[in-house]
């Protein structure tokens, strides 16, 4: 390895990955792993009679450019097949080491750029999540099916494209070298010679390396319109029509071929739902497995209580432990103990009790206001809310320095860009009303230009930019019974802008609950400006989620018709205007709520817990932001 030079030259994700800490807690992670079967290998043993020692010395063979790793352990285990086996390539200890010190400093930033339908080798992704997505395609009627694999993927992992596919901030000159002399092959015990191409099946690096590597075959298929999921080589397209799959074939053909890749023929078929198959071991028919959205909930403890009151005339008050909603006849129409509430939302007309009142700012329980058409009013927060005065004075400096703004107004928009494309590439379709590829190209576009965009209007323009791109799009993606014109606010035109709107009003509560709990003034803005007519840091933390938790739910809704055009109704004294009615807000609410109560892991680093959770760790994180000039936030992955 040939990176000379002093340590201030090194990159910063360079030196982390070389720090003592980072290589310590790699160690951690390797002997527990080798500890599993009860019996440690020799250089483990070795390496513990003086960690200190071998650790100072393993951090300065990677930063003097001296680090070679030794050659890799040949081990053949039973493959499935009667009597096939495959050959696993393993490091030993010593590489491992520094393998689990790259992956964890490097492994959430690559998550980033990593398409949404790609399920192996990905914290908190897995075959429930693959299973759960393309049984949804088939709900939304996606009805004919190709499935393939890639032949003999690992030993024809394209190095380069997976570097290439790395994000900008992690392009350092020494990373990428560190990079190919751990991945690129190398002779293992046994061997003449080494491996001509591909990443080592056994190497703790390898699975993110082949994951990055078929990014841009992700994208382009995404792109395409198809309904996709990949697990590692493991392939599923689908679609409405027959002749989209015949295309399909073709394009993945053409896609692997550039890749260096190609099609497993004996395992490539077309089928149906109707006819059945087998997926990651689950059998997909026509009505199974069910499309639940509800399955990242069941079963977790402790699920969010938010009551939602929505009718004219109800009236919310406690009594004896437990909270009350009168209807309009003064008779209880729901009773359930306080200590479950978590949050309360109030739609229209609804009175709230001076007790109510009392014991939710007493106990922190956020009382969000929403107008009878949805509009977001304002909320009660309780004594949490009280800002640190040197933090509000910080905030208040940082929201007034432009200059300081740019960099975290840029990465707020860049992350609402990604998701967008996300929800874009996860509900195409190859339809001549649409052109997703055009608007996702456009999008990444748009996100690139950010890099040099100089000042906040810039930044102001170009996101405006990309959400007319995208809600075209999206307009052109939903049932044929469901007018959505692109996107109306004041008041909502349709009812797909009447649920996106209703729910954003919703989402922009929790935001600034979020940011009160986190100590921070939602009026101080970072992407939007300050101003007291409004909460703007709130608008700027829900630019990521907006298209993550809103337009994904919103649309599986509509595209599932559990939300239908008999769900809206016209708004009082505008004819243009259009509300959803008491039934459509129940099933907006449902989907929003399981969407909020969803238990992920991976989206933000070393953190898992429900969006809700993961929306106030956020919060906490923009803090962090605007405390600390050194740090770098770059928002949620998709989850």
């Amino acid at each position: 390895m040939n990176t000379t030079g002093e340590e201030t030259k090194l990159s910063p994700v360079f030196l982390q990955i070389s720090s003592v800490e980072t290589l310590e807690r790699a160690w951690q992670s390797v002997l527990a792993r080798d500890a599993q079967d009860g019996v440690l290998q020799r250089q483990s043993k070795r390496i513990i009679e003086n960690a200190d020692e071998f650790l100072n010395q393993l951090s300065a063979l990677l930063r003097n450019g001296t680090y070679e790793p030794e050659p890799l352990n040949r081990v053949d285990i039973p493959k499935g097949e009667h009597g096939k086996t495959r050959t696993l390539n393993i490091p030993t200890i010593h590489d491992r080491i520094v393998e689990r010190a790259i992956v964890d400093t490097i492994a959430f930033t690559a998550d980033l750029v990593q398409s949404s339908c790609s399920f192996a080798y990905r914290t908190g992704i897995g075959v429930d999540d693959a299973v759960h997505h393309v049984a949804t395609l088939r709900e939304e009627g996606y009805q004919y099916v190709l499935r393939t694999d890639i032949e003999d993927f690992f030993p024809h992992v394209n190095l380069e494209h997976a570097l290439e596919a790395l994000p900008e901030s992690l392009q350092e000159r020494d990373l990428l070298a560190l990079l190919r002399i751990v991945a690129l092959p190398r002779r293992a015990h046994g061997q003449r010679r080494a491996r001509s191409r591909g990443v080592a099946q056994g190497s703790t690096l390898s699975p993110l390396l082949a994951n990055l590597s078929l990014t841009r075959f992700d994208h382009d298929i995404c792109d395409a319109g198809y309904g996709y999921a990949r697990f590692a080589d493991d392939i599923v397209v689908c679609s409405p029509r027959e002749q989209d799959i015949l295309d399909a074939i073709e394009l993945l053909s053409d896609l692997a071929a550039a890749h260096g890749l190609k099609l497993n023929q004996d395992k490539t078929i077309m089928t149906t739902f109707d006819e059945g198959f087998c997926y990651l071991g689950v059998d997909f028919t026509r009505t199974r497995p069910d499309a639940d959205p509800y399955h990242d909930i069941k079963g977790q403890p402790d699920p969010d209580h938010v009551i939602y009151v929505g009718r004219d005339g109800a009236r919310v008050h406690v009594t004896k432990g437990r909270l009350i909603v009168d209807g309009t006849d003064g008779l209880p129409q729901m009773s359930i103990p306080q200590r479950s509430v978590s949050r309360i939302v109030l739609t229209g007309s609804v009175g709230l009790s001076a007790g109510a009142r009392s014991w939710a700012l007493y106990n922190d329980i956020d009382v969000l206001c929403l107008s009878r058409r949805g509009t977001y009013l304002g909320q009660l927060a309780g004594p949490r809310s009280t800002v640190n005065a040197r933090r509000l004075l910080a905030q208040a400096a940082f929201s007034d320095d432009e200059e300081q703004r740019l960099p975290l107004a840029r990465s707020i928009v860049k992350a609402k860009l990604r998701n967008q494309v996300h929800v874009l590439n996860r509900i195409g379709r190859r339809d001549t009303r649409t052109d997703v590829k055009s608007a996702a190209q456009e999008l990444r576009n748009l996100a690139e230009e950010l890099t040099h965009a100089d000042s906040i209007n810039e930044i102001m323009g170009l996101e405006g930019a990309a959400s007319t791109d995208y809600y075209t799009a999206l307009s052109s993606l939903v049932p044929e019974d469901v007018a959505f014109q692109g996107r109306s606010r004041r008041p909502p035109r349709d009812l797909a802008n009447a649920a996106l709107s209703y729910c954003y009003a919703i989402l922009l509560g929790e935001c600034t609950g979020a940011l009160f709990a986190a100590g921070l003034e939602p009026s101080l803005g970072i992407l939007h400006s300050s101003t007291d007519k409004r909460p703007s840091l709130s608008l700027d933390l829900m630019e990521e989620f907006r298209p993550l938790l809103v337009d994904s739910t919103v649309m599986a809704l509509l595209r599932t018709h559990r939300l239908r055009p008999e769900h809206a109704t016209s708004a009082p004294g505008d004819e243009d205007g259009v509300w959803l009615n008491r039934e459509g807000k129940k099933i907006v609410v449902d989907g929003y709520e399981a969407t909020m109560q969803r238990h992920v892991k991976g989206a933000l680093p070393g953190f898992t817990g429900t969006w809700r959770r993961h929306i106030h760790h956020e919060a906490q994180l923009l803090g962090r932001a605007i405390m600390e000039p050194d740090y770098t936030w770059t928002g949620v992955a998709w989850r």
